[in-house]
C-alpha cells in the first residue's frame, strides 16, 4: 500500500511543476509588478482566468495527491490554519480564532471562529474538525502526519482540543496543509463518502460549472466568514495544454493568470505590455536518485563518485537556462531557516570521483538511468549521462510511459533516475518521509540510523534554533551519504495581467490568495 501512495504523490509533484524553475531570490520583472501587488487598486467583482499546466480530476481534499486538483480544493474549503501570505515558513489562522499549545507540546487548544457556515447552509462546529481529521487518517494519505494523535475533544461547538502522544514540532504546519481541509460530513454521507465531484467546504468559493479538462468556475460564496471576502465573483481554471498557446493567452489577455512559467517562456512575458512576471524560490527540487539496495551503487564510495562527476552548474545552464538554484549540499532552497549553507560538493571534482571509484574496486561501470516522459528530466539525464562518461561510467538513458515508470520506482525497479519532489514548508516535510529509514517514500532505499535520529529529534525538538542544528547535520550526512545527487530547486515563476492586484506568488504555488485577488473591470 505504501507504494501505491508514493506513486500517487509522486505523479502529483511532477504534475505540479512539470516546468518549474528557481532564482535564488525573490524578485519581478519590473516596477509594473510591484504595483499588481497593491490591493485596492483594482474595483470589486469581476471574472478573473487562470491557467496552470495540468486540469484537476477530483475535489475530495483528503483523498487527492495531484497538485492542479489542490488548487481547486484550496479555493473551496478552509483548514484551521494557513500559509501566511507574503512569507515562506510561516502560518497563521484560517478557521482558527485563537490557540494555546501546552508547555510540553502535547496539547493544542483551538478556538474556532463564529459564525462559519458550509456552503449548505450548515453551521461549521468543533465537530466538523474532529470528523475530518478522523477522515483524513482513514483514507491513509496523509495518515502519517497525524499519527501521533491520540485524542480529539470537542467541549463545545467552538473549541477543538487535539492531544499528542508527544510533541510533534511541525504539527501546526501540518494543520495548514491546504488539503487537511474540514469537510461538511453531511454532504460527505449524501455523497456515498465520496467527494471527487461535489463541494463539502467552506471556502471562499463554491462549485459552479465543472467540465474536466476543459474548464472549472468556482463562484464567490455570498454567505463567506471572511468580512468582505472574496472580492472576485468568479473563479475560471480554463484548460489550455499547449505550452505556447498558454503563453500566447497571457499576452493576448485571454487569462490573467498563468500559474507556473516555463523557462523560455520568462524572458518573452517579460517583454510583454500589460503582463508582470513574478519569480520567488519554489520548493521543488529535482535530484539524481540512486537505488542503494545492491549492486555497486550500494556502495557510498559509488555514490559519492556520482556526486563529485556532476556539474550541477552545466545542467542547470543547459536544462533550466540557468534559472534554477544549484543544491550543492541539502535540499531546502536557500530562502529557507533550515537550508544548509556549507556546501558538501562545492564543485564538480572528477579527479576526486575517479579517486573513489579506484577505492570501491570499480571499472567500467555500466548503469541505467530510468526517466518519466517529462522533458526536462530526459533532457537533465542526457546532460549527466554525458559527464558521467568523463569518469568511466557509462549510463544508458530509457524514457518510460508516466505509469511504468512511477510503478518502477514505487517497486524499487530501477538504479538510478532524474526526478523530483516538493518540500512545502516544514524542514520536516522535505526530509522525514524520504531519508527516514522508515519513511512512506524512501525509494532509494536509504538507511542511516545516526539519520534517523536526527529526524526524529527534529520533528519533537520545538526549539526552532536547535531544530535549525539538527536539520543542518542530517542534511549534511545524507549528502554526504548521497542516496541523490541533488541538482537544483526551481523557482516558482507566474505570470499575470497588470489588471490583477493581490495575488501572491507563493514558493508552494498555492492560489489561497485568490480570495484576497482583485481584478480592473
Amino acid at each position: 500500500m505504501k507504494k501505491i501512495y508514493w506513486l500517487l504523490l509522486l505523479v502529483s509533484l511532477l504534475l505540479l511543476l512539470a516546468g518549474c524553475q528557481d532564482p535564488t531570490e525573490s524578485g519581478s520583472s519590473d516596477s509594473g509588478s510591484e504595483e499588481n501587488n497593491q490591493e485596492g487598486e483594482a474595483s470589486e467583482g469581476g471574472t478573473l482566468t487562470i491557467t496552470d499546466l495540468s486540469e484537476g480530476q477530483s475535489l475530495d481534499p483528503h483523498v487527492v495527491t495531484d497538485a492542479a486538483s489542490m488548487r481547486y480544493i484550496e479555493n473551496m474549503y478552509n483548514t484551521l490554519f494557513k500559509y501566511e501570505k507574503g512569507t515562506y515558513g510561516e502560518i497563521e489562522g484560517d478557521l482558527v480564532e485563537d490557540y494555546e499549545v501546552s508547555d510540553d507540546g502535547t496539547v493544542y487548544t483551538l478556538t474556532l471562529h463564529d459564525g462559519v457556515t458550509f456552503h449548505n447552509g450548515d453551521a461549521l462546529t468543533s465537530e466538523d474538525v474532529k470528523y475530518s481529521i478522523e477522515r483524513i487518517i482513514e483514507n491513509e494519505v496523509r495518515a502519517a502526519q497525524f499519527e501521533s494523535l491520540e485524542s480529539i475533544e470537542t467541549p463545545d461547538d467552538t473549541t477543538v482540543v487535539l492531544t499528542l502522544a508527544e510533541p510533534v514540532a511541525p504539527f501546526l504546519t501540518f494543520l495548514a496543509y491546504p488539503m487537511n481541509a474540514i469537510v461538511n460530513k453531511t454532504i460527505v454521507d449524501e455523497n456515498g463518502g465520496d467527494l471527487a465531484g461535489a463541494d463539502a467546504g467552506s471556502g471562499p468559493f463554491t462549485l459552479g460549472e465543472w467540465t474536466k479538462d476543459q474548464e472549472m468556475v468556482l463562484e464567490k460564496y455570498e454567505d463567506y466568514f471572511k468580512d468582505g471576502l472574496p472580492y472576485l465573483d468568479k473563479v475560471v481554471w480554463r484548460s489550455i495544454p499547449d505550452e505556447t498557446a498558454r503563453t500566447t493567452a497571457i499576452r493576448n489577455g485571454e487569462i490573467d493568470i498563468l500559474l507556473q512559467t516555463q523557462p523560455k517562456d520568462v524572458q518573452v512575458l517579460e517583454q510583454a505590455d500589460n503582463v508582470n512576471v513574478e519569480t520567488v524560490a519554489g520548493t521543488y527540487w529535482e535530484y539524481v536518485g540512486l537505488n542503494t539496495e545492491a549492486g555497486p551503487l550500494s556502495d557510498p564510495k559509488v555514490r559519492q563518485a556520482i556526486a563529485w562527476a556532476v556539474d550541477r552548474d552545466a545542467v542547470n545552464d543547459v536544462v533550466k537556462l540557468g534559472q534554477a538554484t544549484p543544491l550543492r549540499s541539502g535540499p531546502i532552497p536557500d530562502n529557507h531557516w533550515a537550508h544548509l549553507e556549507d556546501a558538501v560538493y562545492p564543485e564538480q571534482d572528477l579527479d576526486k570521483a575517479r579517486q573513489l571509484l579506484e577505492e570501491a574496486g570499480v571499472s567500467d561501470l555500466s548503469l541505467t538511468m530510468k526517466v518519466s516522459t517529462n522533458q526536462a528530466q530526459i533532457d537533465a539525464a542526457q546532460v549527466i549521462k554525458q559527464q558521467l562518461q568523463e569518469v568511466g561510467v557509462t549510463v544508458e538513458v530509457v524514457s518510460q510511459e508516466d505509469s511504468v515508470f512511477f510503478d518502477a520506482l514505487g517497486n524499487g525497479d530501477f538504479e538510478m533516475t532524474v526526478v523530483g519532489w516538493v518540500g512545502f514548508v516544514d524542514p520536516d516535510e522535505f526530509l522525514y518521509n524520504i531519508f527516514h529509514t522508515d519513511g512512506m517514500y524512501n525509494q532509494q532505499a536509504y538507511s542511516n540510523p545516526d539519520v534517523d535520529a536526527l529526524l526524529e529529534q527534529g520533528r519533537k525538538e520545538m526549539d526552532k534554533e536547535k531544530r535549525t542544528e539538527i536539520y543542518a547535520e542530517a542534511q549534511r550526512m545524507i549528502a554526504e551519504d548521497a542516496p541523490m545527487v541533488f541538482l537544483y530547486a526551481n523557482p516558482q515563476t507566474s505570470a499575470l495581467s497588470d489588471r490583477v492586484s493581490g495575488f501572491d506568488v507563493h514558493p508552494t504555488v498555492t492560489t489561497i490568495s485568490l480570495e484576497e485577488t482583485k481584478v480592473d473591470q
